[in-house]
Parts: C-alpha cells; structure tokens; sequence
C-alpha cells in the first residue's frame, strides 16, 4: 500500500502538523486520532521506538516499507511485563540470528533463562541475579568495524531502560537475553553489516513486523489490514 497523495510524504525526524511531513509515528498518531505526537498512546512504547528509530535511519527510497505496519502499530495499547519479556526475548533472538552458529551457545542459554521465567513467579533476588548476570557478561572487542562495533555495544546498555520498582524477573532476564546477545556480537561474531545503517533499518523493518506478531499472539488482539480507503476514510474524519 502506498500513501495516498493528500497525506504528509513520510520523511526521517519529528516534525509539525502542518509542514506536510510526517514520521511514521506520526502518521499513526493522524490516524488514530490523537494529538499529532511521534510518541502516540495508541502504541506499545517498545513498538514506537523501534518505529520511529527504522522510520530515521531508512534511505528516503526505502521508506514506503514501513506503511504496511501503520495500520498494525496503533491499537497497541495494552502493556504487562509479560508482553515486554516476550518482545524482549524475540529482540534478542533477533541478534542471536545474526551471530555465528558456532557463536550463538551463550545467547540461547540466556534465552532459554528467560522463556522459562514467563510462567514464573520471582522477587527482588532473582531481578538482582539477572541484572548481576548482565553486568559479569565478558566485554569483548573483536574484528569488527568501528561503527558495527560500537552499535551493538550501544545496544547492549539496554539495561538502562528497564530499571524500575516494577520490573520483573521475567522481563529481567529477557532483557539479559538481549544484552547477552549484543555483547556476543560485539565481540565479532555478528555476520550482518550492522554498521550501515540504512541496511539496518531495512532489517529492522521486517524484525518489528515480527515484533508486533508476538504482541497480537501474546495479547489475542486481530489487526485489521489497513487499505487505502481506510486511510482516506480516517483522514477524512479527522478533516
């Protein structure tokens, strides 16, 4: 589906309602009916970031791969630690992809620790035992450029977004899961040219349409498809 020609063009950065731009996140804001914002309610805040962080890095000509998931991104509202720990575990399963096989052993255990922590109860010890495990994982530097380097360890410091009073240990040892895996392929072991980042926004196109799988299967939400009727439809009422 491409935009029709009355809507703002899609373009990287924030922007105001009326300078005909929108990000992605804005453009769900539009059609979802709230106040313009790339930070709309009507979606997850794990799925805007991702959003809104391929909406920037994209090349112009590869932007347009982000309007099928506008329809999908609004009606994300409902939040619980066990749908963070759950798109946590599929983000780092999504590193763990792009690793060596031979490299791969310490991520997917940290994975298996995780998955088996969602149907668990835990308290404050067993929160600290997978923040200490995060902490004591080796940082490495391996053969990596500089820039593919110093992304995933960039990612590793995801740590930093989780601390709360209410995080759990499911989605602490999810969200080692992923440290885990960034610092496994800082060390070298990563085969993808994360590096680029155009050809990682690609990627990340089609990793946060599994992102959002995982929330409707977590949750039982039915998206509808969003066609371009839809889109002048929505339009039109908020006109």
């Amino acid at each position: 589906m491409s935009l029709p020609d009355f809507l703002p063009s899609l373009s990287a950065g924030s922007h105001d309602a009326d300078h005909g731009e929108a990000c992605v996140m804005e453009y769900v804001s539009l059609l979802a009916g709230e106040v313009w914002s790339d930070r709309p309610e009507c979606t997850h805040p794990m799925l805007a970031h991702e959003a809104r962080t391929a909406n920037d890095l994209l090349r112009e000509s590869d932007r347009a791969r982000l309007v099928p998931l506008i329809g999908r991104l609004f009606g994300t509202t409902e939040d619980s630690p066990t749908i963070r720990a759950r798109l946590r575990i599929m983000q780092a399963r999504q590193v763990v992809a792009l690793l060596e096989p031979e490299a791969r052993g310490h991520a997917l255990r940290a994975v298996d620790e995780a998955e088996s922590w969602i149907a668990r109860d835990g308290g404050l010890s067993d929160v600290q035992a997978a923040l200490d495990a995060a902490m004591a994982f080796p940082r490495a530097t391996g053969d990596l450029d500089h820039e593919h380097h110093e992304f995933h360890v960039s990612a590793s410091r995801v740590l930093a977004f989780v601390m709360g009073p209410d995080l759990g240990a499911a989605e602490a040892y999810a969200t080692t899961a992923l440290v885990i895996a960034h610092l496994v392929a800082a060390s070298g072991e990563c085969r993808a040219d994360c590096g680029n980042g155009p050809a990682r926004a690609r990627r990340m196109v089609k990793d946060l349409s599994v992102l959002i799988d995982v929330y409707d299967d977590v949750t039982g939400r039915v998206a509808a498809d969003l066609t371009e009727d839809d889109v002048r439809e929505l339009a039109d009422s908020l006109g």
